[in-house]
């Protein structure tokens, strides 16, 4: 599934949503928090790609595989999106 599909789902499943890239990572990295210990990618290099990606309309997602077998994923997904069709489920 492309990550931009979730733009047609119900605007209940949104957590936040953000004008502003420097608030949109401030939130990713809040939010992936307890699962960046277990991850092997450092977050200054999630957050320098995010930096990279979010204003060309990419959708970012940083996960990782934590202890006992769980998964922890933070996704922002763009709207517009680059990717799929989709109008934005807010209108502001």
């Amino acid at each position: 599934m492309r990550t931009g599909e979730w733009l047609a789902k119900p605007t209940s499943r949104i957590a936040e949503t953000f004008d502003d890239v420097d608030k949109a990572i401030e939130w990713m990295r809040a939010a992936y928090a307890p699962a960046s210990a277990h991850d092997s990618i450092p977050v200054s290099h999630r957050r320098s790609d995010a930096y990279d990606l979010l204003p060309r309309g990419v959708d970012v997602e940083w996960s990782t595989w934590l202890p006992g077998g769980r998964f922890a994923k933070v996704s922002m997904i763009c709207c517009p999106n680059r990717h799929v069709p989709h109008p934005c489920p807010l209108r502001r």
